[in-house]
């Protein structure tokens, strides 16, 4: 008996994992705009500037739309997405150009400072 609830809390889990992977992920055009321009004047775009970024699955997809924008102009910058972990086990994540934070410690010393999160090394 125990091990039909186990797989049933299991395949509800699956379930649920499934569901989160066919949900809708919306951009609008000014999410893209703000973002685009918050890169171009300070190099940078993290959840204080778009709430929407708190969902790792939208902030990624976000960080592929800005970066079609940045192709489709005349700048190239290298934009990067990644998820940081800190203290508390809260995870966030970053969008910027490595033009101007060069390394991945840059950018989570940034996104530290900027959330006031405290890293864990």
């Amino acid at each position: 008996m125990a091990e039909k609830v186990r797989e049933s809390a299991a395949e509800k889990k699956a379930d649920a994992e499934e569901r989160d992977n066919d949900k809708k992920l919306v951009y609008t055009d000014d999410q893209v705009k703000k973002a685009v321009d918050l890169i171009n004047e300070q190099g940078y775009v993290t959840k204080k500037d778009i709430p929407e970024m708190d969902d790792d699955d939208w902030s990624k997809g976000f960080a592929d739309k800005i970066d079609d924008v940045f192709k489709a102009s005349d700048k190239d910058p290298y934009i990067y997405y990644e998820k940081f972990d800190f203290a508390g086990g809260e995870i966030d994540t970053f969008i910027w150009n490595m033009d101007v934070i060069k390394t991945r410690d840059d950018a989570l010393k940034k996104l530290a400072d900027v959330l006031g999160k405290k890293i864990v090394r």
